[in-house]
Order: structure tokens, then C-alpha cells, then sequence
């Protein structure tokens, strides 16, 4: 039976206020610039009062996916769900892992096994659920990824209900699937606190961009589509609005081949089992997801003053001076070795240099990363990932010198801005981490994630959530970039950024930093990992 989930004292007033824009702009940027004071003083995290590691439904009928099914669309969603969302590793710490908070570095030890899933999430947290509508059946079903099954929640008119939500084009017949992406907020917020506002949306687009990169595989170009009605959308999927939001829907599928996949018996309903008996939440929180539920409004031209906010401003560099990259590596992101292969196993770095064709790949499938959800997505998500850009701070690459470099991909070149050339710059990676949790210094090159950062500019608050999204999207295709060269990708999120942004001449150019993944070959894991596959 489930445990009655109490209040939690300080939880947000019930009847808030919506805030201003430049509240919420107040709010987003403290998350950025100093997560460590995010959260109100005296907080701490009760680790014996968390989450499940999935959401959980009891009851309800249940699907089994399986490779090889029969029908085209059961084995396109068990490899694209597989591929992204599944428990597919099980890992052995007998130190109990990492457990600690921006706020709270007290040693916890918490699991000695711990379950990983194929994209890289904050803490290893995974706050992202994905819910399935399967159009040809009119079924709505919730992803289990510790079974590897579809839970049936609802049919006929609650699919009927997503379809309007989205607001698809009159007459275009609507994709055999659909793949909702929420954040489950409680699963980041009990551990995070109010810095999970930022770092659940770009949980989201990690798994966002590798659900992509597969649907696309499976029957040519998928759609992504974030200019939904939130509200009604997650009204059809049976969410609690304020324990859960729709971030993004994936199309998976050609909509010319109909397909009967889905549950066939009606049951009733299934319900939620939460672990926690205090769900706590924060005003601030709160207030920031009522606020990005909003549609988005129409950019203001950048005529009105400064940019539009869909672009970064570059820092000053001479074109001349700007050192070519060998070409990327030909290698197949799709491989099962490489989605398989875990982007941040283990944690220590071991000082080896990288090849410059490593550099330029890893690079290089950042960007394409951005530009397929750009092309993928013709609203504002997709304007977001045009105006993301890479940074790099190379520290041992052999053949090119050491120092703060933009990543220019057409021409697949580093530029030299801001302190330029500097062989201290991996010392100054490394001590701007809030939490010296692994050797950032002995990395081989540090990848950062750059956007501009007035997002009232770009259509309001939905724009922050919307670029948060993007950078979650460069993260997966630099840490599956890294993962096909064999290196490991461990992204961050909190660091100092100021600190950072002088070094490559942002400071005061309106862009900056959003996250960072350092690349390099790891030591020897004293810990063991496996691979698990469904039954």
C-alpha cells in the first residue's frame, strides 16, 4: 500500500500568484550563477525519505516489449525505449556512490547496487518518465523501465484528448506513436532542491536528443514538437501538474504505415505508488513551472533592443588565427557497443592525451546534435538549438595547444578567444567545480555548452525551458561522441560560470555558459558493471 504523502512545511501556499517575467528571469539566472545558494538555509536532504527509482503504477495491463516483435512498431519501441529509457545497467559500489547536495556534501551511503540507464542524468537521478500514445489503437500507456513494458493507463478518449492537445495540422495523418517526455519533479527536487528547476529540463533534453537520434533511425525523420497546450496534455495523460510536466513529444514512425500494436484488454486504470511521505516543494519552483505552462509568445525583434535571444553573441577572435581540426572520425553512433557503453562509468580521469581527430568527432557530433533537433523542430525549441554553441577548453589534445578555444563546425576549426592559449586552463576547469567529486584537470579536453542568456527576449519563460532542452540535447551528442571514441563524457552543470566566462571572453556579451562535459580516458574502474536485457 502506498504511504500517505504528508505537507511539508515551507511547501508552497496553496492560491500562489503568478510571478512577473522578470521574477522568474530573477530566479533561473541564481540558478546559473550560484547553485549552491539555491536552496532556502537549512536545507537537507533526508536520503532515507526519497523516491522510488521509477515511477511506479500498480495494477493496469501490462506489455511486454521484446526485440524482434512481430509487428514493425513493437520492435521500433523496444529499441527506440530500450535505447534510451530502460534499465539497462547494474552497477556495483560498495561505497554506496556519490551522495551529496550543492548544500549538503555530509558522506551518505546509499545503494550498494545501483541501476543506470543508457543517457547520462544528474545524479543519476533519471527524473524523466516517457509516456506512449499509439494512434492506430487509441491507447495511452506509460513506459516501465525496469520491466520494459508498456502500462495501458487509458484509451479512446484520453488518446483522442493528446492528439488535440498537440494541435496537429488539419489532415496530416498523426504518427503510429507518439513519445510524451515529462519530468517527474520530486525525483530530482528531494535530492537538488530548487536547482533541479535547471537541471530536470536539461535531463529532459538528453533524453529528448537520443530519442530522437533512434526514432529517426527506425522510419526516417522524426518531428519533435514543444508549442503544446501543457495543461491539456497532461490532463489526458492523468498527471498531477504540479508532481509532473510534458516537456516534449517525439513522433516515432511513418504515419503512412498504420499499425494495430497496444494493449488488447481494457483494465481499469492503474495508480501511483509514491516512496516519499513528504513531497516538498518551493515557491520559487513552483512559480517557474506555472510560469513556462504558458504558450509561447512571439519573439520581439531584435530591432526593439539587443538580440532576439536566439542566438550567442561571440566573444572577439581573429578568423586568422583559428587552428583546423583533422576531419571527424567515421564512426556509427548507433552501434550496441556504443549506446550500451555507460558516457560517465567511473569517475577518475587518467591524465592521457587525446588525438585531434577525437576532439573534432566528439565536437562534431555535438553540433549535429543541435542541428537535428533544429530541424526536427520548427517551433521555438528548434531556434533554441540553433543559437547553442560549443566552447572548448582543450587540455592535453595532441597537436593542438592548450588554451580557450569556440568550436566553429562549418569550417570544423577551434578559434582562440579569451585568454586564448593558456597552459593553465585544465587547473582552472577543474577549481571552478563546486564539488571536486573527480579530477576534471586530467580530462583531455572540456567541452561547455554556450546560449544567450536573456531568454525574455525569445518568446518568455517557456524559452528558458525550451533552451535548457537544447543544452541537455549537446550534451548527449557530445557524451555519445565520446562514448564512440572510447573516452568517457562526464557532464556538469554546477560550476562556477562567471569564472569560466572570463576565461573565454563572455563576460558581459549577454551569452554564457550553461553546462560543461569533460572528455578524456578514464583509470582502471575498481567497481563492476554489467549489462542487463529485458526477459
Amino acid at each position: 500500500m502506498a504511504k500517505p504523502r504528508l505537507p511539508a512545511p515551507g511547501s508552497a501556499a496553496a492560491g500562489p500568484t503568478d510571478p512577473t517575467t522578470d521574477e522568474v528571469y530573477a530566479y533561473t539566472s541564481r540558478l546559473r550563477l550560484d547553485p549552491r545558494r539555491a536552496n532556502p538555509d537549512g536545507w537537507r536532504v533526508d536520503w532515507q525519505d526519497g523516491p522510488w527509482p521509477v515511477k511506479v503504477y500498480t495494477g493496469g495491463q501490462r506489455l511486454r516489449l521484446r526485440p524482434g516483435d512481430a509487428d514493425p512498431l513493437g520492435a521500433a519501441l523496444h529499441r527506440v525505449l530500450y535505447g534510451c529509457f530502460a534499465i539497462s545497467r547494474v552497477r556495483s559500489d560498495p561505497a554506496g556512490g556519490v551522495h551529496a547536495s550543492p548544500t549538503d556534501p555530509r558522506p551518505h551511503h546509499g545503494p550498494e547496487v545501483l541501476l543506470r540507464r543508457p543517457v547520462p542524468s544528474g545524479g543519476a537521478m533519471y527524473p524523466t518518465e516517457v509516456y506512449t500514445v499509439l494512434t492506430g489503437t487509441d491507447q495511452v500507456c506509460h513506459y516501465d523501465p525496469y520491466r520494459h513494458e508498456l502500462v495501458r493507463l487509458a484509451g479512446g478518449a484520453a488518446a483522442r484528448a493528446v492528439r488535440d492537445a498537440l494541435g496537429p495540422p488539419a489532415g496530416e495523418p498523426p504518427a503510429p506513436a507518439l513519445l510524451v517526455l515529462t519530468s517527474r519533479y520530486w525525483k530530482n527536487f528531494y535530492k537538488y532542491g530548487d536547482f533541479s528547476a535547471r537541471l530536470g529540463s536539461v535531463d529532459a533534453g538528453v533524453a529528448l536528443g537520443r530519442a530522437l537520434r533512434l526514432a529517426g533511425a527506425e522510419a526516417g525523420p522524426a518531428r519533435v514538437l514543444s508549442a503544446f497546450d501543457d495543461a491539456a496534455l497532461g490532463a489526458a495523460l492523468g498527471l498531477d501538474g504540479a508532481e509532473e510536466g510534458a516537456y516534449a513529444v517525439v513522433t516515432l514512425g511513418d504515419p503512412a504505415v498504420p499499425s494495430g500494436f497496444g494493449p488488447t484488454v481494457a483494465d481499469a486504470a492503474p495508480a501511483v505508488l509514491e516512496r516519499s511521505r513528504t513531497v516538498k516543494r518551493s515557491a520559487e519552483f513552483d512559480a517557474l513551472q506555472r510560469a513556462v505552462r504558458t504558450r509561447p509568445r512571439s519573439p520581439r525583434p531584435a530591432s526593439e533592443g539587443g538580440h532576439a535571444g536566439d542566438a550567442a553573441v561571440h566573444p572577439a577572435g581573429d578568423p586568422a588565427e583559428a587552428f583546423a581540426l583533422p576531419p571527424p572520425r567515421a564512426v556509427d553512433l548507433l552501434a550496441p557497443a556504443v549506446l550500451a557503453r555507460r558516457a560517465s562509468r567511473g569517475r577518475l580521469f587518467n591524465g592521457a592525451e587525446a588525438a585531434a581527430g577525437s576532439l573534432a568527432t566528439v565536437l562534431h557530433h555535438g553540433t549535429g546534435a543541435l542541428r537535428r533537433l533544429a530541424r526536427a523542430c520548427p517551433d521555438g525549441l528548434g531556434a533554441r538549438a540553433v543559437g547553442t554553441e560549443l566552447y572548448c577548453a582543450v587540455h592535453r589534445v595532441r597537436g593542438v595547444p592548450a588554451g580557450w578555444y569556440r568550436f566553429l563546425p562549418d569550417a570544423c576549426a577551434l578559434l582562440p578567444v579569451g585568454a586564448g592559449p593558456d597552459e593553465g586552463c585544465a587547473r582552472q576547469v577543474h577549481e571552478a567545480l563546486f564539488a571536486a567529486s573527480f579530477n576534471a584537470e586530467l580530462a583531455a579536453f572540456t567541452v561547455h555548452v554556450v546560449t544567450a542568456l536573456d531568454w525574455r527576449r525569445a518568446g518568455g519563460p517557456r524559452a528558458y525551458r525550451e533552451e535548457q532542452l537544447a543544452v541537455g540535447a549537446a550534451v548527449e551528442g557530445l557524451t555519445l561522441g565520446a562514448s564512440a571514441e572510447a573516452l568517457s563524457g562526464h557532464a556538469v552543470l554546477g560550476f562556477d560560470v562567471a569564472r569560466v566566462d572570463r576565461a573565454y571572453g563572455l563576460d558581459d556579451s549577454g551569452s554564457g555558459t550553461q553546462a560543461q562535459v569533460c572528455v578524456g580516458a578514464l583509470r582502471a574502474d575498481p567497481n563492476w558493471e554489467i549489462a542487463v536485457m529485458p526477459r
